[in-house]
């Protein structure tokens, strides 16, 4: 028999596919490589809600196909009906490729979408979906003055807010705050009439926690509110509650034009009294000296505004502005 050379025997070994050659010693192919599909189209709006003006401006929502498929046969309609005179357009068409976004158009009527001060409100809801996607659903509310929206009774609309989103605006508590309360702790910088936030924010940073919480200040109570789960609550300042009547030195303007959107114009003077009317003086945040502005809210003439001492007792009833 031939001698083999040397370098022959490794080589047929390797060749036997033996592991220390780096082969596969039990035959098996290689496990196969699997590709996955692409994820499931699924839609998503710019915004989770939509708040509209009565009367205002339309608002527009971006959908987008966050999926890696594209999206068929979409469908946009009203799942409960729009308040009368608003109405919804859209350039969705199907197929809306992955990354692809089309646009939701609503444009509000004159009419809210529930009766002012209705308490517990139902939006309005648009959905759209796909054949091969879940439908998407908007809650669609249409406001006017004594709307009951994110928390509150709305006496401030803002429709200059961009209109990929909500309005804006500002609306009072369902209810008192507290019984009563003092205003103490007076601030120099709270003596804006008109910028509620600001006042307390300046009061609180200068009286900290009240020495005995269960006879908090009035603008620590706002401050520390969570009505509705919202927490950014305030004392509203002077011109927020009402308007100078009586020429006092408020700097409210008059009832034909305050200086600003206002409780009592808003929402007491349409007939909305939220609890209200007949209940005493609110205090404002809006003071100096040892002096705070206090509103009586009431029908017609009964409402009006005083400068009284901050040591005094009155009601408190907080506010808070709109998030877009």
């Amino acid at each position: 028999m031939a001698l083999l050379r040397h370098g022959t025997l490794p080589a047929l070994l390797c060749a036997a596919g033996l592991s220390a050659c780096g082969g596969n010693p039990s035959g098996t192919a290689p496990p196969a490589v699997v590709v996955l599909p692409p994820p499931a189209p699924a839609l998503m709006a710019s915004a989770p809600a939509l708040a509209l003006a009565a009367s205002g401006q339309p608002r527009h929502v971006l959908i987008t196909n966050v999926g890696g498929q594209a999206a068929l046969n979409l469908v946009v309609g009203a799942a409960s009906a729009l308040p009368a005179g608003s109405a919804f357009g859209t350039d969705c068409a199907a197929p809306l490729a992955p990354g692809a976004s089309c646009t939701l158009t609503l444009t509000p009527g004159a009419t809210p979408s529930a009766a002012p001060g209705d308490t517990a409100p139902t939006p309005a809801e648009l959905r759209i979906g796909g054949s091969n996607t879940p439908a998407l659903a908007l809650p669609v509310w249409v406001l006017g003055f004594g709307s009951v929206y994110q928390g509150g009774y709305v006496f401030d609309l803002d429709d200059t807010t961009p209109p990929t989103g909500g309005v804006g605006g500002k609306v009072m508590a369902l209810n008192n705050a507290w019984p009563t309360a003092v205003q103490a702790n007076d601030a120099p910088l709270a003596s804006s009439p008109t910028e509620g936030a600001a006042n307390t924010a300046a009061l609180v940073n200068a009286g900290g926690p009240p020495p005995d919480p269960n006879s908090p200040y009035a603008a620590w109570t706002c401050d520390d509110a969570s009505d509705a789960g919202f927490t950014d609550w305030y004392l509203p300042a002077i011109c927020e509650l009402g308007y100078d009547r009586d020429n006092r030195g408020s700097g409210c303007g008059s009832a034909a034009a305050p200086t600003r959107p206002n409780i009592q114009s808003h929402l007491v003077d349409k007939g909305v009294s939220g609890g209200l009317v007949g209940n005493n003086e609110y205090w404002s945040s809006t003071g100096a000296g040892g002096v705070t502005w206090t509103q009586y809210i009431g029908p017609g003439p009964t409402a009006a505004q005083h400068d009284v001492p901050s040591a005094a007792l009155s009601l408190v009833r907080c506010v808070r502005a709109l998030t877009p």
